[in-house]
């Protein structure tokens, strides 16, 4: 008789003989029959740790049949994270005060990242936190606004809106689309915001996406910003807030994942409390638009009513500290009188000792440069 009829109990007296893994394996390949009988024994043989895997593997291919498996199979999923973020004030930042030494990322951001929407539901309702922080310090929401995913983004806001009421909770996901140019997420974004009272007001997401799209060329980012009221010449630092595993200004905005280190914990005072992580680019729209590089959204800006003669001074910070007299010449193309008792005043004051010898070298240097005035 052939094997594969051979009755039930047989079949699993066999199955009883086979010990080693990769026995059971091709023994339960053998047809779809023996399969829905042995599935669930094979998963049940895997450790933990080898029932982890899968589930990331099975989220990052949209596999939600592989995920239940290995759930049925005594596989857990953790519903909250380390950091426990869901117990922190509503309106404070991200903090990063512990590197993990083998960070690990979660199903759930795996997914959304990915985009397999069936996941993110299953994960969702097994009980994960929507807005959970991974030990990579990414958020699904924020992989799923980054990569272009609207409909994860929108279950994910439907599933627990308070989840998302903070004055931190949506800044990098906004920020990560923006940088992308996902124009559709940006905007069921906005109108979760415009929905009810989200600690965060519409202009100010409009002025954060606005830097953004300037440092990242996103034309239309940048404008739908300004539809939504953004200033260009509002320099307030917190909307050029950035963490530390997120784009900077120079970066590509398609670049792969940064590894953690210790000195990335240098931070910035948020809401008078020094956050660990937290960095401010200098805020500055013409400044922003400058290190973009692109020549329209110059002068979009300056076509908003940018006040160059009186914000010129951070742009100008900028260079004389980077020693990019590329800047300074672009400002002087648009018109800017710059002279070198200028540069000096732009970093401090003429009695500041402690950095008047670094002025001066850098100074001498850029006015030699560009034949600059005394």
């Amino acid at each position: 008789m052939s094997l594969v009829h051979l009755p039930t109990e047989l079949l699993l007296m066999i199955e009883s003989h086979l010990h080693a893994r990769r026995d059971r394996n091709a023994f339960t390949r053998i047809c779809p029959r023996f399969n829905l009988i042995f599935e669930d024994k094979l998963y049940q043989g895997c450790t933990p740790q080898i029932r982890d895997w899968i589930i990331l593997w099975a989220a990052q291919k949209g596999l939600d049949g592989t995920i239940r498996k290995c759930l049925r199979a005594g596989a857990k999923i953790i519903r909250r994270d380390r950091f426990r973020s869901h117990l922190k004030d509503r309106d404070a930042p991200d903090a990063l005060n512990v590197i993990p030494r083998n960070p690990k990322p979660h199903p759930l951001t795996i997914a959304a990242e990915a985009g397999s929407l069936s996941c993110v539901s299953l994960l969702l309702a097994k009980g994960v936190n929507p807005n959970l922080l991974d030990e990579h310090y990414e958020t699904p929401m924020r992989q799923a606004a980054g990569n272009g995913h609207v409909d994860i983004v929108q279950l994910l806001l439907d599933s627990d809106p308070d989840a998302f009421t903070g004055a931190y909770k949506l800044r990098r996901p906004l920020k990560y689309a923006a940088a992308r140019g996902q124009l559709p997420v940006l905007k069921t974004l906005f109108a979760f915001l415009k929905d009810d009272d989200r600690n965060l007001t519409v202009k100010d997401a409009a002025q954060i996406i606005l830097y953004e799209g300037l440092w990242h060329c996103e034309e239309g980012v940048v404008r739908y910003a300004l539809e939504q009221g953004a200033d260009v010449n509002d320099e307030d630092p917190q909307f050029a807030f950035r963490f530390a595993p997120d784009l900077r200004p120079e970066d590509y905005a398609l670049r792969p994942r940064i590894k953690l280190v210790q000195s990335y914990k240098m931070g910035v005072a948020i809401g008078g409390v020094l956050t660990p992580g937290w960095s401010t680019p200098t805020p500055n729209t013409l400044h922003a638009a400058i290190i973009g590089g692109e020549t329209s959204l110059i002068e979009l800006i300056l076509d908003q009513g940018f006040d160059i003669a009186a914000h010129s001074g951070p742009v100008l910070r900028y260079a004389v500290y980077r020693r990019d007299a590329a800047v300074i010449s672009k400002l002087m193309k648009l018109g800017v009188t710059v002279t070198a008792t200028m540069l000096y005043d732009a970093i401090c004051e003429r009695d500041d000792m402690f950095c008047k010898e670094f002025i001066e070298s850098t100074i001498k240097r850029i006015r030699e440069e560009l034949r600059l005035r005394t």
